[in-house]
């Protein structure tokens, strides 16, 4: 009796145990990102319109802005990422990110609602040096639900697409790959619907029905994305943080320094070295071989007049494993290509591309209906999506026989190509507004559809460049930085969006001094954003030569050690 009523427990426990995630669970989370991204889109791409047109901020600030709130957000999974694979696990670090979206997204909206909460209006295209600037209580609004969307950020980005890969975590492993497969594609699917939504039902909202409903709508679908995602706890798979996560690095960075003064043999073979038990790698590698004194086991004649101790350095505590000095190298030495890839952000954030389309002719088919001009941005995801979705299917198989890599691009290919299709962007745009320039002094509007090819090659430039950066980093990086290795992604465009923050500065109050009209004027016709799409041009070629030159200091991909995550330590003798 007693061991049918055990039996019959633990049958209970084994069956409540896999009615927890699965596919269960992925509604909630989902719906929870597709609500996320529609309310997050739709107030990224027609902002700068709201901060020119309610806050009196000119082009020039409202963008600077939009810069540095995009880096803020941007930099902030870095230690989402942290917080959550160390101490409070994926689920608590989401959960608080969409709490915090949610609250800032309630500041901007009341930003809109109460009057006293924005300049006085007044027409800031008639007259805008007659329209009275912001003062601090009117950006405290502003301030205030930027800094909750960019703390929402931080938990949101790097932790929801591997909570839902967490939900398989006790499923089969080889099926656990295919269903992984089948999440990730409809993972990214849901982000391109999302977008598109956007930047066409949300944009024409704020365009057509003013901005208090127009922040209202992604006010409530912030809202109903929390409540979907807190709606579903009861099914997640909840995997605890370890703080175990960067112990390895940290072990050899420490361990690097206080053996500095080591003496390294002339050949890394002649050393003895810390290392695990049954690990097939117990040498380290010769690249950047100064680091190998940090798991080096040596009580030589040298290393005894080096480190000017006795006894050497037989106390392992001192020491690290070969596999951490190995997780440490590869770190550093991809840092390089990621400091080439921050130019991305300039092709990604079209910013001036709306108030471009405002003073083009956006009119389509015979009833003259006209485009929102946030809406343009739709090319962008539709090149990014086609392309993605024809990689594998047709372009692959094409560059495979020219190339003979079996991906059709290697990873650094990849990021190259978004590098110079990030380029060709620039000098679109350049030629596009210095014919829109022309035709609009000469008393024609020049049609915005030709803002299309600049949305298209910025597309390229995303589908291209942020792939390969994620590609590269997930496989160059140890697994135990798989998390942080997306965080990664988002550092560098946070990075490359405060060096648009800085050339949009610059290029404002050097080109408008000693009276002469700025680039960057608030009259597109009496400035000349050209020149400023030019020089983003120049700085993007200067980049891709910078990039070819990290990308053959690297050496060749895929070349890194089989990391080992747990094992023993080797009882390695001294000598």
């Amino acid at each position: 009796m007693e061991h049918s009523l055990v039996a019959e427990a633990e049958a209970h426990l084994c069956f409540k145990a896999k009615a927890k995630g699965g596919f269960r669970a992925l509604p909630f989370i989902i719906s929870n990102e597709i609500l996320e991204k529609v309310a997050g889109f739709g107030l990224n791409i027609n902002f700068i319109t709201y901060l020119n047109m309610q806050y009196h901020l000119s082009h020039a600030n409202a963008g600077s802005l939009l810069f540095v709130w995009g880096a803020v957000s941007n930099f902030a999974p870095i230690p989402g990422a942290v917080i959550a694979d160390m101490y409070l696990g994926r689920f608590i670090v989401v959960a608080i990110g969409s709490v915090a979206c949610f609250v800032g997204m309630v500041f901007l909206w009341l930003s809109a609602m109460i009057p006293g909460a924005r300049p006085p209006p007044c027409d800031m295209r008639a007259s805008p040096e007659l329209c009275a600037p912001p003062e601090a209580r009117h950006m405290a609004w502003l301030l205030a639900g930027f800094v909750f969307l960019s703390v929402g950020a931080g938990g949101v980005r790097p932790c929801s697409m591997a909570f839902g890969a967490d939900q398989f975590s006790r499923h089969p492993k080889e099926r656990r790959s295919r269903i992984l497969q089948v999440y990730f594609n409809a993972y990214y699917g849901s982000i391109g619907v999302a977008f598109m939504v956007a930047v066409t039902v949300v944009v024409y909202v704020q365009d057509n029905l003013g901005w208090k409903v127009g922040l209202a709508v992604p006010t409530c679908l912030m809202l109903l994305s929390t409540a979907s995602f807190l709606l579903g706890s009861g099914l997640y798979i909840r995997d605890r943080g370890s703080k175990r996560m960067f112990a390895g690095i940290g072990a050899a960075v420490a361990a690097a320094v206080r053996n500095r003064r080591v003496w390294l043999p002339a050949k890394t073979e002649d050393g003895v070295y810390h290392h695990l038990k049954d690990c097939k790698l117990t040498v380290p590698t010769d690249r950047l071989r100064f680091l190998n004194k940090a798991c080096m086991i040596s009580s030589t004649k040298e290393d005894k007049s080096g480190n000017g101790s006795a006894d050497g350095i037989s106390d392992r505590g001192r020491l690290c494993t070969v596999d951490q000095v190995e997780q440490l190298k590869s770190a550093i030495r991809v840092m390089p290509i990621w400091s080439s890839t921050i130019f991305l952000a300039q092709a990604m954030n079209q910013y001036f591309a709306v108030p471009q389309a405002d003073a083009m002719d956006r009119r389509v088919g015979a009833g003259g209906f006209r485009v929102p001009s946030g809406t343009f941005a739709v090319f962008n995801m539709l090149t990014m999506s086609l392309w993605s979705g024809c990689y594998d299917r047709w372009t692959a198989p094409a560059l495979r026989r020219l190339t003979g890599n079996t991906r059709g691009l290697s990873m650094k290919q990849r990021i190259g190509g978004g590098l110079v299709f990030g380029t060709a962007a620039m000098a679109a745009a350049a030629m596009v507004e210095a014919a829109r320039r022309r035709q609009a002094l000469g008393g024609g509007a020049m049609s915005a559809f030709w803002l299309v090819p600049q949305y298209a090659l910025a597309g390229l430039a995303e589908a291209f460049g942020v792939i390969g950066v994620i590609e590269f980093f997930y496989t160059e990086l140890p697994k135990s930085m798989a998390s942080f290795s997306m965080a990664l992604l988002y550092m560098a465009l946070g990075a490359g969006s405060l060096v648009g923050s800085l050339i949009i500065k610059v290029v404002h109050e050097a080109s408008g001094r000693g009276g002469r009209t700025s680039w960057l004027a608030e009259d597109l016709n009496a400035g000349r954003y050209d020149y400023y799409y030019w020089l983003l041009a120049g700085l993007g070629a200067v980049n891709f030569v910078y990039f070819l030159w990290c990308g053959w200091a690297y050496g060749e991909e895929g070349q890194n050690v089989e990391w080992e995550d747990e094992g023993e330590e080797a009882e390695t003798p001294i000598a």
